[in-house]
């Protein structure tokens, strides 16, 4: 089977029309309509289906769809294993995090590590701890940085790091000049029951008895800051997630009273069956040692 053919095929899957897939592969529509045929033909079942809304994948489509993309992620850990004996230091990581520690942690690991190896490239994905395992075990991520990681025999914890969160939230709201805050009756702005965050708040709820109040449910943490400034409601964050917005004074964070919410563990992970690349011992290296900085602050 011609890795060329596989690639065209995996572009279509991924945006579902021949002419994104064109687009973004430089190359005409014919030439990607005569790969497809040719897969077709060497499988002896149809791959796609076209129609006025796009390209359709049929249940054999669907199916090669799948050991394509692993197909083509472990031909790319290939070529980046030859990269690293020839000594050139190129390669390309693939991370899945929390959106919590972008900011804070990430960019400043990633900054320093393109200045070191500015050959290297970075794919990173916002992604609940559910959706990092889900990640890791299709190939398609090397790294997971996320919170809250359920354990699984198949995914390594690197590194770890606690950090506590805080309630959040404007510095005009009537518990912004409070020590410390209890869970209860506050209006929240929470994530969904898939994020490890919401899953650990409503453990700690049902162990001390009390009753959330998410009035706003959404993982985009954008929108939660900004529901916050507002004064429409309260957030569950770590402070490191919303140090900017509190050093100029747009947000207030605020500690939980002891024992409202266990200490939040930080995982750094990764498959552990997977070989790893110089790219990715490079980037699991620093952000261990920023996850221990930050463990000691």
């Amino acid at each position: 089977m011609h890795w060329r053919a596989l690639r065209y095929f995996d572009t279509v899957a991924r945006c579902h029309s021949l002419r994104e897939a064109a687009a973004r592969l430089h190359i005409a529509p014919t030439a990607i309509s005569c790969q497809i045929d040719l897969l077709e033909h060497q499988l002896g079942a149809p791959l796609i289906e076209r129609g006025p809304g796009g390209v359709r994948l049929t249940a054999a489509g669907e199916l090669l769809a799948i050991q394509a993309r692993r197909t083509l992620r472990d031909l790319e850990r290939v070529q980046e294993h030859i990269s690293d004996l020839k000594g050139l230091r190129t390669g390309k990581v693939s991370l899945r995090v929390a959106e919590g520690v972008v900011a804070g942690l990430l960019v400043p690991a990633l900054t320093e590590l393109n200045q070191r190896h500015p050959q290297l490239q970075f794919d990173i994905q916002i992604a609940s701890a559910g959706q990092v395992v889900e990640a890791l075990r299709s190939g398609d991520a090397d790294i997971g940085l996320t919170f809250f990681m359920p354990r699984h025999d198949d995914i390594l914890p690197f590194a770890s790091s606690r950090l506590e969160h805080h309630a959040v939230m404007a510095p005009g709201h009537p518990l912004a000049g409070r020590a410390e805050l209890r869970l209860a009756d506050h209006p929240l702005a929470l994530p969904d029951e898939r994020y490890g965050v919401r899953q650990a708040l409503d453990e700690a709820a049902r162990r001390l008895d009390v009753s959330l109040n998410p009035i706003f449910h959404t993982a985009s943490l954008e929108t939660q800051k900004a529901l916050a400034m507002s004064g429409a409601g309260l957030l569950i964050l770590p402070p490191m997630a919303v140090a900017r917005e509190c050093r100029d004074g747009q947000l207030v964070s605020v500690p939980l009273a002891r024992g409202e919410l266990e200490h939040t563990r930080l995982d750094l992970c990764l498959h552990r069956h997977r070989q790893r690349s110089f790219a990715t011992e490079a980037c699991l290296g620093l952000l261990a040692a920023s996850l221990q900085t930050l463990g000691e602050s």
